[in-house]
Protein backbone atom coordinates (compact mmCIF):
# COMPACT_ATOMS: atom_id res chain seq x y z
CA UNK A 1 0.00 0.00 0.00
CA UNK A 2 2.60 2.09 1.00
CA UNK A 3 4.40 1.56 -2.23
CA UNK A 4 1.47 2.07 -4.55
CA UNK A 5 0.86 5.37 -2.97
CA UNK A 6 4.45 6.50 -4.15
CA UNK A 7 3.79 5.37 -7.51
CA UNK A 8 0.70 7.38 -7.89
CA UNK A 9 2.47 10.28 -5.99
CA UNK A 10 5.23 10.22 -8.60
CA UNK A 11 2.10 10.28 -11.26
CA UNK A 12 0.29 13.01 -10.16
CA UNK A 13 -2.39 10.94 -9.12
CA UNK A 14 -2.77 12.92 -5.87
CA UNK A 15 -6.06 11.65 -4.86
CA UNK A 16 -5.42 7.62 -5.47
CA UNK A 17 -2.38 8.20 -3.69
CA UNK A 18 -4.56 9.70 -0.34
CA UNK A 19 -6.49 6.86 -0.40
CA UNK A 20 -3.46 3.89 -0.51
CA UNK A 21 -1.67 6.04 2.23
CA UNK A 22 -4.41 6.29 4.46
CA UNK A 23 -4.92 2.38 3.89
CA UNK A 24 -1.67 1.98 4.93
CA UNK A 25 -1.62 4.26 8.08
CA UNK A 26 -4.40 2.19 9.55
CA UNK A 27 -2.91 -1.07 8.51
CA UNK A 28 0.29 0.01 10.69
CA UNK A 29 -1.63 1.33 13.39
CA UNK A 30 -3.50 -2.11 13.77
CA UNK A 31 -0.13 -3.75 13.87
CA UNK A 32 2.02 -1.38 16.16
CA UNK A 33 4.46 -0.74 13.31
CA UNK A 34 5.43 2.62 14.65
CA UNK A 35 7.94 3.27 12.15
CA UNK A 36 6.43 2.64 8.79
CA UNK A 37 3.27 4.74 10.23
CA UNK A 38 5.67 7.74 11.34
CA UNK A 39 6.96 7.34 7.28
CA UNK A 40 3.04 7.15 5.93
CA UNK A 41 1.69 9.75 7.89
CA UNK A 42 4.38 12.14 6.42
CA UNK A 43 4.27 11.19 3.56
CA UNK A 44 0.09 11.68 3.93
CA UNK A 45 0.96 15.31 4.61
CA UNK A 46 2.72 15.69 1.74
CA UNK A 47 -0.19 14.10 -0.67
CA UNK A 48 -2.46 16.62 0.64
CA UNK A 49 -0.25 19.34 0.38
CA UNK A 50 0.10 18.86 -3.41
CA UNK A 51 -4.12 17.93 -3.41
CA UNK A 52 -4.69 21.65 -2.13
CA UNK A 53 -2.19 23.58 -4.01
CA UNK A 54 -3.90 25.22 -7.64
CA UNK A 55 -3.73 22.73 -10.40
CA UNK A 56 -1.58 24.96 -12.70
CA UNK A 57 1.76 24.72 -9.86
CA UNK A 58 1.66 21.16 -10.15
CA UNK A 59 4.87 19.45 -11.81
CA UNK A 60 6.21 16.35 -10.29
CA UNK A 61 9.12 17.05 -7.71
CA UNK A 62 9.10 14.07 -5.90
CA UNK A 63 12.08 13.25 -4.32
CA UNK A 64 11.88 9.84 -3.16
CA UNK A 65 11.59 10.12 0.61
CA UNK A 66 7.81 10.11 0.43
CA UNK A 67 6.02 7.35 2.28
Amino acid sequence: MQLQAQFWYQEGRFKEAKSEALRAVDTYEKVGYTEGLEVCRDGLQQIEARIEEPSTSRESDFNGEVL
